[in-house]
C-alpha cells in the first residue's frame, strides 16, 4: 500500500487477520494486544491516506478486537457510517460457548459530508409494502438492515474457489 500514491484509491475492503491464535503461514497472529493496535492503526493509516476524499473503508473484524479497532479508526479520521452483523451459518463448533457465528463490518468513510452510497441500487421492499400494502412506503423500497446473512449454498458460483 505504501506504493500507492494518496488519494488514488475507491473503495478498500480490510479482512485482516483476527489476532486469535490462528496459524498463518507468515503472519504471527498472538500478538500482545498494544502490538496489534499498533500494528493495526499502521495499516489504517495508510488505507486513509491512500483513499479519495470520497472514498469507503470496509472492515471485517471478530469480536475481540472491534470497538478498539473502530476507536482508532475514528481517531485516523474515519468517520463510521455503518456497524454491520455479518451472520453466516457456518461458524466454528465450540465446546464450551456458544458458537460465533457472526463478523463485524464497519463501513467508514473519510468525509463524513462527501461519500460515495449508492442508496437507489440496493433498496429492497420494506413490510410495509410486501405485508400491509401500506401506502405511505416509500415505493421504491427501503434500505437493507444492518444485519446480513450469509449462508454458503447462496453464495453465487463465481464465489467459490
Amino acid at each position: 500500500m505504501q506504493r500507492l500514491p494518496s488519494g488514488s484509491v475507491h473503495l478498500v475492503f480490510a479482512d485482516p487477520p483476527f489476532n486469535i491464535g490462528y496459524d498463518y503461514d507468515t503472519y504471527d497472529d498472538r500478538l500482545e494486544e498494544s502490538r496489534y493496535l499498533e500494528w493495526s492503526s499502521r495499516w489504517m493509516s495508510e488505507v486513509h491516506r491512500v483513499l479519495v476524499s470520497t472514498g469507503t473503508f470496509w472492515l471485517a473484524i471478530g469480536d475481540e478486537y472491534a470497538a478498539e479497532l473502530k476507536i482508532e479508526a475514528k481517531k485516523l479520521g474515519f468517520v463510521c457510517r455503518s456497524w454491520v452483523i455479518w451472520y453466516y451459518t457456518f461458524g466454528v463448533n465450540c465446546k464450551y460457548k456458544f458458537t460465533r457465528s457472526h463478523a463485524h463490518l464497519f463501513h467508514f468513510v473519510k468525509d463524513g459530508g462527501a461519500f460515495t452510497f449508492n442508496h437507489d441500487q440496493i433498496r429492497v421492499p420494506s413490510a410495509r409494502q410486501l405485508v400491509y400494502g401500506d401506502r405511505r412506503a416509500n415505493g421504491a423500497g427501503r434500505l437493507p438492515d444492518d444485519t446480513w446473512i450469509l449462508r454458503p449454498q447462496d453464495c453465487p458460483e463465481s464465489f467459490t474457489a
